[in-house]
């Protein structure tokens, strides 16, 4: 499943609410064409090199989990919805600069298991949220993130209102790899001592 479609920086086949940006494009769209407002996509797969079916359902919280417990449909959307998309929502960034290899896998994070856990080295949790367009939800989010706010004993250290990620992911790209190692040993050096 490494194919990529590259316009679109979606693989053959996925599942959907990741918040990647390609997964998002390709929400949207969906939703858009389906045009019920409870309808929400799941699914995609490639079917052909310029369509992608989107599969969907009403989905339902069942036991604090999203499901969809109940009939299934699906839309097709063209590559070329997905390009236009792309450029309402990122004009300046209409085709997504592909990361390359060793970039992406130091952009992976994986959970740390308790026997790998120690006092020595603090686990984060980097999110990033879209803030709703309402002034009202936009200021919830901000309230409820605030710094030092307690969720289930973590510790709010640090926000932003840019996408902190996409931001370092392109600065990695355009660092020398020598330096990203130094300050991600700076970093982790920091985090030892606190």
């Amino acid at each position: 499943m490494d194919d990529t479609t590259a316009d679109a920086g979606l693989s053959t086949v996925g599942m959907l609410g990741n918040g990647a940006p390609a997964s998002q494009v390709l929400e949207a769209v969906a939703m858009r064409k389906h045009g019920d407002p409870a309808w929400e996509p799941f699914h995609y797969e490639k079917i052909s090199e310029t369509e992608y079916e989107v599969s969907g359902g009403t989905p339902a919280v069942i036991g604090g989990v999203k499901k969809w417990p109940g009939p299934h449909s699906s839309v097709l959307v063209s590559a070329d919805e997905i390009a236009e998309e792309q450029q309402a929502r990122f004009p300046e960034a209409a085709v997504p600069v592909p990361l390359q290899p060793e970039v992406a896998q130091a952009a992976l994070r994986l959970p740390v298991s308790d026997s790998q856990s120690n006092a020595a080295t603090p686990n984060y949790l980097t999110v990033v949220l879209q803030l709703p367009a309402d002034e009202q939800g936009r200021k919830r989010i901000c309230n409820a993130l605030s710094l030092d706010a307690d969720f289930f004993g973590a510790k709010v250290t640090a926000t932003s209102l840019a996408d902190e990620i996409a931001v370092n992911q392109l600065l990695e790209l355009r660092c020398e790899p020598a330096d990203v190692q130094d300050v991600r040993a700076r970093v982790a050096k920091r985090h030892q001592a606190v």
